[in-house]
This record gives C-alpha cells, structure tokens and sequence, in this order.
C-alpha cells in the first residue's frame, strides 16, 4: 500500500515542480517584444511629438524592470505585454505628431518669410535714413534671420521640432525692425515751429 503511494506521490512532485519551475522563468521573449517596441518608438520620436505617451511608456517599463529585478515574473510578464502596448501607441503618436508639427512648421517658415520680404522692402525705402550704426545692426540681424530661415527650411523634413526651435527668435528681431522704421518714418517730435512774426 505505502508503494502505491510512494508512486503517485513523486510524480505529483515532480509535475508541481516543472510547473513552478516554468512558472518561474522570467519572460524573456515579452522583454524582448518590449525593447523592440520602445526602441521603434523612440526612433519615432515619441519623446518629442507624443510626450504624454512616451512618459506613460517609460513609466511601464520602469515597474517592468523593477518586477524583473524582484523575480516577480508572472506580473513582468504582463507588465512588459503593456510596455509593448504603449510603445506601439507612443509611436503611432509620435507619426501623427510629427506630421502636425511639420505642417506648423511650414506654416510658421511661411508666415515669417512674407513678414521679412516687407520688411526688406520697408528697410530698402528708408535706407537713407538709417545711421551707420543701424544700418550695422540691420545687416547683422539680416544675416542672422536669413541664416535662421534657411536653416529651419532645411531641417523641417526631419526634424519639425528644431525647426521650429530655429525661427524662436525671428518674430523678436522682425518685431523691433519694425518699431524701428515706424520711429524712423514719423515726424520728428522736435521739429523747430516756425517763429511767430510779431
């Protein structure tokens, strides 16, 4: 009788044993699927054009990293399955925001061209007018904007976001030009009136 029972029992432990043993095992191939889907999301760019989805990414494979560390591989497992969810998302994100920033971009690229070309020509109507010294500054900024423009056009098929970070200073400069040729064009306040004849 005790034979019997010897023979159901050790091959009812050793099956419990496989099973926590392949229980146990930490989820390689869900870690792998996950790095693969962060890495395409971060090629997309998703910290740029989808923070909020890249935040809660990094955040997941944050708790997943922690669950690995700890041997809590039954919740790694379903935690690197989410990281690779929002990954996958942050990188659908990150193409449509992409997309809508290239077109702010262009927008903006456009917007500041026509500003500068009348500006230019505004510029060219007064430039008798100007001192040495403001035509100094006036070449020095013109140089600067045309550089700013050109190389924000160059880069918008890329990199929408530096684009748009090299026009950040242009409305400033276009703005005190033209301050600068109002002041310029209207009266002088000190005018001499002709004297009275008595």
């Amino acid at each position: 009788m005790k034979l019997s029972h010897v023979r159901v029992t050790v091959p009812l432990l050793a099956a419990v044993s496989l099973l926590t043993f392949a229980c146990a095992s930490p989820p390689e191939a869900e870690k792998k699927a996950a790095d693969a889907a962060v890495s395409a999301a971060t090629a997309a760019g998703a910290d740029k054009y989808a923070p909020s989805e890249f935040a809660a990414m990094t955040a997941a494979v944050k708790k997943a990293e922690s669950e690995m560390s700890s041997k809590a591989y039954k919740e790694a497992k379903a935690s690197y399955q989410t990281v690779k969810d929002l990954a996958e998302k942050a990188a659908s994100a990150a193409a449509a925001g992409k997309v809508a920033a290239t077109a702010e971009a262009e927008k903006q690229i456009a917007d500041l061209e026509g500003r500068w070309k009348e500006l230019q020509g505004r510029v060219e109507a007064v430039a008798k007018k100007l001192k040495a010294d403001q035509k100094a500054v006036w070449d020095t900024d013109a140089k600067g904007v045309a550089e700013a423009l050109e190389s924000a056009k160059a880069a918008v098929a890329t990199d929408a976001a530096a684009a748009k970070a090299k026009l950040e200073a242009i409305p400033a400069v276009l703005d005190k030009w033209t301050a600068d040729l109002a002041a310029l064009a209207a009266p002088a306040k000190d005018a001499k009136k002709p004297l009275a004849t008595k």
